[in-house]
């Protein structure tokens, strides 16, 4: 048996050396052309919160081969933002998609750097039951949020505190995936949760309402690329054509609305196509197609994480961000 699987017992009698390797080359070239592969493709692992709007570009690309023609055999992990970071620290996966993590864990100085942003914007919401007409009434009562040092949490702590609340007395956090938030809000568990799409438009459906967007409080991490020191010096290479796959599919995503709305609805089971139009276009116009911040951006975000977390002192772009990957991505 031929190493790739090939059989070549009975050609070797009737081919000569050089016409049988011709022949083997171009059988081995079609098939890579048909698979739009590589057979030695590597285990790349990547965890993400959940299978929201936010990564539906990550699975079509998956599904379509965009990074398995990049040589790389994608391997998608739904888990939590805080085990998402452990299992980057650990080295247990290649990079996460826990960007708000990620980033709280390199302003305390874990060796982690954000190498892409596809959204500086939260799409976050303050989803509250029909009980909750102010701020006021949240008083002493839960909200959902995914991890206490993620985004979810930052921008609830913010829009807390916009509306004279002090998130550390006046509510609880509970920490919750994706999922599991709405269930909680709809079945009374907590007072508010903090969602994105099609979470946030299926709570309005049944009688909850909004009470604050993350975009209108602050900028933020919303959609990004975490990995460690490490990663960046080891396994630059695989990254980067990570980075390559998920911009093609992102950019795929925003000029394909014919073909992406109709995989909203089965990706995220979403029934109604004018809702997932809606998420559609709710999504696209905030895409950023190169995944870098301009220093202005980056040091906005930079700061608002600062004051979030408490840190007093001053912490350099360059500890946070290393873009230098996306750059390579683009060339």
């Amino acid at each position: 048996m031929h190493p790739h699987g090939v059989r070549s017992t009975g050609f070797r009698a009737q081919l000569g050396s050089p016409l049988r390797s011709f022949f083997c080359s171009i059988v081995f070239a079609s098939f890579l052309a048909l698979t739009g592969t590589s057979l030695a493709a590597e285990r790349f692992y990547i965890s993400i919160p959940g299978p929201t709007l936010s990564y539906t570009h990550l699975y079509y690309g998956q599904e379509k081969g965009f990074f398995a023609q990049e040589g790389l055999d994608l391997q998608v992990l739904v888990v939590r933002g805080i085990i998402g970071i452990s299992s980057l620290m650990a080295g247990e996966i290649d990079v996460t998609c826990h960007a708000g993590s990620g980033f709280a864990a390199a302003l305390r100085g874990l060796p982690v750097k954000i190498i892409s942003v596809t959204h500086d914007r939260p799409v976050h919401e303050l989803i509250v039951a029909p009980s909750i007409n102010v701020a006021a009434d949240l008083k002493g009562k839960p909200i959902a949020v995914g991890s206490l040092e993620g985004t979810a949490a930052v921008i609830t702590r913010r829009i807390l505190q916009a509306k004279g609340l002090d998130p550390q007395k006046d509510v609880t956090l509970l920490s919750m995936d994706t999922s599991v938030r709405l269930q909680s809000l709809l079945t009374g568990k907590v007072a508010g949760g903090m969602m994105t799409p099609p979470s946030t438009y299926l709570a309005e459906e049944q009688g909850y309402r909004v009470l604050a967007r993350g975009r209108d409080h602050m900028r933020y991490l919303q959609t990004g690329v975490v990995t460690t020191d490490a990663n960046i010096k080891q396994k630059r290479g695989n990254i980067v054509r990570f980075l390559r796959a998920w911009d093609r599919a992102l950019k795929f995503y925003q000029d394909n609305p014919e073909i992406m709305i109709p995989y909203i609805q089965k990706k995220l089971s979403v029934k109604d196509a004018k809702l997932a139009r809606r998420m559609y276009e709710d999504d696209v116009g905030s895409i950023s197609l190169t995944g870098i911040l301009d220093n202005d951006a980056a040091r906005e975000i930079l700061d608002i994480g600062r004051e979030a977390l408490r840190i007093k002192e001053a912490v350099p772009l360059e500890r946070i961000f290393d873009f230098s990957l996306a750059a390579d991505a683009l060339k």
